[in-house]
């Protein structure tokens, strides 16, 4: 499980998980209607990343967490 920051003001999306596991993780951040805008890979023992996602303009997007776990953010 995984939680992320749901409104982003800052342009840097923080990503906690629950639990640390030494795994890859592959991510993969959706446009409001589904399209691909990035895509990327966690690696290591990791319990809480950054990701910066300035470039993207302000609305609604939706972070996927290896095609599992799918979760909404703002960016303002």
């Amino acid at each position: 499980m995984l939680k992320i920051t749901e409104i982003v003001k800052d342009g840097i999306l923080e990503i906690c998980f629950y639990e640390q596991e030494h795994h890859t993780k592959l991510y993969t951040i959706l446009c409001e209607k589904g399209s691909e805008i990035m895509k990327g890979k966690i690696a290591g023992f990791t319990q809480r990343t950054c990701l910066y996602v300035g470039e993207l303009k302000k609305g609604k997007y939706q972070f996927q967490m290896d095609e599992q776990n799918l979760t909404t953010f703002e960016v303002l």
